[in-house]
């Protein structure tokens, strides 16, 4: 995960003022991303570009090339292509008489907090619900479990359905393996243009970018 202190070395290392030469954006820009929040986006005039993102505990960055249209708008690729995190079954093995209970860790066993998912039963009843660090847990009494899907919301990663066996207290352990997942996958991914700020379009929404204060 990138470092905010990365973020800021954007700002102090990029010297160059943005312009919109030939109607083609290039330069440092940086959004308002709110109290606990900041993003750059570097477009640099080699058709290069340099992306950062942080909120929280979240961290994300890309790097790769850039396209402009007859329009000025742009299109962001990444490069390489990242590679997309994924969810596994690790294990499913009774719970002796405990209550069902799903595990969601990554690979070195520590546990993924705020992982969606959508259990259903074999009555056809569906529970929706989302992880702590140490698991979630329910007595579902004697309806038994059929499949599971789980998700990470903010980048988008989502399981496969995952069959169960039809038996009473469960516990089912998923490992989240990461991969590039800090790493956005733009592929054509549009930036428009509204004056003299850029609006990145990206995982359903926006955010817009004024150019980088210069000293």
């Amino acid at each position: 995960m990138i470092a905010r202190t990365a973020l800021l070395g954007i700002a102090l290392l990029a010297g160059t003022v943005p312009t919109m030469a030939e109607d083609c954006p290039t330069g440092l820009f940086m959004a308002d991303a709110g109290p606990d929040a900041a993003s750059a986006l570097e477009i640099g005039p080699d058709g290069r570009f340099r992306y950062m993102f942080t909120a929280g505990a979240v961290d994300e960055s890309a790097a790769g090339r850039w396209e402009c249209g007859d329009d000025g708008t742009l299109r962001l690729t990444t490069e390489p292509t990242p590679k997309p995190a994924a969810f596994s079954l690790a294990d499913v093995a009774s719970n002796g008489k405990e209550p069902f209970t799903l595990l969601v860790t990554w690979p070195n066993g520590a546990g993924v907090p705020a992982v969606d998912f959508k259990l259903t039963l074999e009555d056809g009843d569906t529970i929706a619900d989302y992880t702590q660090s140490d698991g979630w847990t329910r007595d579902l009494g004697e309806r038994r479990p059929r499949s599971i899907q789980v998700s990470e919301v903010f980048f988008g990663t989502k399981s496969e359905v995952i069959p169960l066996p039809a038996q009473e207290h469960l516990r089912v352990h998923i490992i989240l393996t990461p991969n590039d997942m800090d790493v956005a996958a733009f592929r054509d991914t549009l930036v428009t243009r509204e004056d003299d700020k850029l609006v990145l379009h990206w995982r359903d929404g926006t955010m817009r970018y004024a150019p980088a204060a210069q000293d």
